[in-house]
């Protein structure tokens, strides 16, 4: 007489170990690759937040170069001091509610309003300078720590 066969269901100890060790060396591999690519969606989100910034504060400086109140306009430009940093009427206290937000997710930003110039981009010391070159320089914090720099330019003339 022949013994009833017994059938196995389930896993060995062995196989079992075996499923754990091919995971804990598929897995670490596999986590460094989500970092990098979690980090590098993070940068272009910042960059893309860095953009609008940039655009923001470009857009009301090019408004206020074609503006006629009291205190704005082209000739605000000469004295880049006064036009941004007046208590209260000065570009940045005028942009405050709308630059805090990209200001608590650690970007920054710097205005550099240039000599006049030529066309060109030339001082020439004649009545040709017409126009100034401004730039919006966006500050970024990056995943890694390192931070970005990203300059945006762009030159103005009085209406």
């Amino acid at each position: 007489m022949n013994a009833p066969r017994v059938i196995r269901r389930g896993f060995t100890l062995i196989e079992a170990v075996i499923v754990v060790v091919v995971i804990a060396i598929a897995i670490p591999p596999t986590l460094l690759w989500f970092d990098s690519a979690v980090s590098r969606r993070a940068d272009a989100v910042s960059t893309l937040r860095a953009t609008t910034l940039a655009t923001l504060v470009l857009e009301h400086i090019i408004a206020d170069v074609n503006s006629d109140a009291a205190g704005l306009g082209y000739a605000a430009l000469a004295s880049p001091a006064t036009y941004l940093d007046t208590p209260g009427t000065g570009l940045r206290a005028r942009l405050s509610s709308a630059t805090g937000m990209y200001q608590s997710m650690g970007l920054s930003y710097q205005v550099t309003i240039g000599a006049p110039t030529d066309y060109r981009g030339v001082v020439t010391g004649t009545g040709a300078d017409l126009f100034r070159r401004v730039t919006v320089t966006i500050t970024i914090p990056r995943a890694d720590g390192a931070p970005i720099t990203m300059p945006v330019s762009a030159m103005v003339a009085a209406p």
